[in-house]
């Protein structure tokens, strides 16, 4: 009886995740081709569960929503406090609506939780996304740049560079809104877009909230050229010398070009300078399989650097009669991958083989493309304002409160 009574007062309860505009929409757990996944109210009064479309039930804090793909169907079951199974049932998808601003904390057995404010999407995955669940957040925008800018700079008590990067992601977000937009979603929870944790980050700011005022003191405002927002990309460190995104990901730049800023910030930051080393085994074994051919352990690996700099251009691979042609960023990719992503930190590196291992030597940490954070922290300890931080990384762009074109 006092299970349905709460389901009651669930459903009569404004359960609206978002009050404030717009939204995003986010891909969770984008790295770990997910079969399975539970959720349950990690703080708050409860959350409304929707099945393929129509208003079915409530989750109540103590109990778990369990999901399952089967073929084209999710088999749900939720529990209850006790792991008594009080209801089952099959869809297309469900939706998970918290109250008010009530938190879900996403389970993936044995791999991961995430905690999230948001409503959350679950269906069949399509596209890339074949075999897994699809599982969204749907969160506003001044939420999603905060846990984003706590991820990057967790720890960091600098307001002036966390303005700095409360800014460059909101720009990202407006730049770039359309990456995903076939699949669903507007952006992943990676690298490949931003790195999104959830509240996690945010936890632990609860004594010295700096990220959400840094947020707060930046709100609305973006970095444009012409009109449009810019992709204001962002790295760890420039390692002293940035880099331009044709030179990383290639194609050509749509709107604001970017220029090569030279950057003594980061000088004193330990990825300013970097050596690493690995088996020369396993980085063969992970390029082979990035490539999908078997490469002998013999291969040579050369590179062909940028004069006056170690902006490595291409990597050659060759290994009897096979001859490959890489981009730095498709190099770091395949080894990152298999070796992970602290062997080669930047795309500024030489290698040398000594016997069993390669030896990789090199400046900078991430792509060295657009702001550099390691560069913003010094500048804000040196007294720079973020306006004059974004200003350096960006010259030539306009910073307002408007929201541009997109």
């Amino acid at each position: 009886m006092f299970h349905s009574i709460a389901i009651a007062l669930l459903l009569c309860l404004n359960l609206s995740p978002v009050d404030r505009e717009p939204r995003v929409r986010i891909s969770l757990f984008s790295l770990f081709k997910p079969e399975v996944v539970s959720a349950r109210v990690a703080s708050g009064e409860g959350a409304r569960i929707e099945v393929d479309g129509r208003a079915d039930t409530g989750l109540a804090p103590g109990e778990t929503l369990r999901v399952r793909l089967a073929g084209t169907q999710l088999n749900i079951a939720i529990t209850d406090s006790t792991g008594r199974v009080a209801r089952t049932f099959t869809a297309r998808s469900t939706q998970i609506t918290p109250a008010g601003s009530a938190t879900i904390e996403l389970i993936l057995p044995r791999k991961i939780k995430r905690v999230v404010h948001g409503q959350v999407l679950l269906s069949k995955g399509d596209r890339d996304l074949r075999g897994q669940l699809k599982i969204v957040l749907v969160t506003d925008r001044e939420s999603a740049v905060a846990s984003v800018v706590a991820a990057e700079l967790s720890g960091e008590r600098s307001t002036e560079a966390l303005k700095a990067l409360a800014v460059a992601v909101r720009t990202f977000m407006l730049a770039q809104r359309e990456r995903h937009q076939g699949e669903g979603f507007d952006f992943c929870d990676t690298t490949h877009c931003q790195v999104y944790r959830g509240e996690q980050d945010l936890s632990t700011e609860a004594a010295s909230p700096v990220v959400a005022s840094a947020v707060a003191g930046t709100a609305g405002e973006v970095l444009s050229f012409a009109g449009r927002a810019v992709e204001s990309y962002y790295t760890s460190s420039c390692g002293g010398l940035s880099a331009t995104p044709e030179m990383v990901w290639g194609g050509p730049n749509d709107g604001y070009t970017f220029r090569r800023v030279a950057c003594r910030w980061c000088s004193r930051q330990r990825y300013f300078r970097w050596q690493r080393s690995a088996d020369a085994t396993a980085i063969v074994s992970a390029l082979s399989v990035f490539l999908g051919e078997r490469l002998s352990s013999s291969t040579a690996i050369d590179i062909d650097l940028e004069p006056s700099s170690e902006f490595v251009r291409t990597v050659t691979l060759r290994s009897g009669s096979i001859e490959r042609v890489l981009s730095a960023d498709a190099f770091r990719r395949a080894i990152g991958r298999k070796l992970g992503w602290n062997t080669l930190l930047s795309p500024s590196f030489t290698i040398e083989r000594r016997g069993a291992r390669f030896v990789f030597r090199g400046r900078g940490f991430g792509s060295q493309v657009g702001l550099c954070l390691a560069g913003s922290v010094a500048q804000a300890a040196a007294g720079r304002s973020y306006r004059d931080i974004l200003s350096f990384y960006f010259p030539g762009t306009d910073l307002s409160g408007g929201v541009p074109r997109e």
